[in-house]
């Protein structure tokens, strides 16, 4: 299975924004997230959480650093879909977290594919990763 998905274009850039829908609790959002391949984590905005039913502090606090500085976060395990698959995977919802897009980080959200970035046709590939 190989999917692929255009740049976000936004204020003359291209940036490699998927749709994914978060599930929980019998509730579903379907989100805009900047697949990032220098984040370690996925980060989403709180008000997600919120939607979906989660309370954020039940989950695993963490601590996550970068250019911005430090942030706590909570990390739980959501139902996700992207494109045409579904898996579980670790997302860390912080109140602290402020920019824009969400984040898809490589732990847990690359494992089931193979990512790729094709700046030149301005699209993110995701294929379903099969062992060799």
């Amino acid at each position: 299975m190989r999917m692929e998905f255009p740049y976000l274009q936004k204020d003359g850039q291209g940036f490699p924004v998927i749709q994914v829908t978060l599930h929980a609790r019998s509730k579903e959002i379907t989100v805009q997230a900047l697949v990032d391949s220098g984040a370690s984590f996925s980060v989403f905005r709180p008000e997600i959480a919120e939607y979906l039913g989660i309370q954020i502090e039940r989950g695993k606090q963490v601590y996550l650093t970068g250019i911005g500085g430090r942030i706590l976060g909570y990390m739980h395990k959501v139902s996700v879909t992207a494109g045409e698959k579904t898996f579980r995977c670790k997302i860390v919802f912080s109140k602290e977290f402020t920019v824009s897009f969400n984040l898809l980080g490589r732990d847990n959200f690359f494992m089931p594919f193979v990512v790729s970035f094709f700046e030149r046709e301005k699209k993110t590939v995701l294929a379903a990763y099969e062992k060799l």
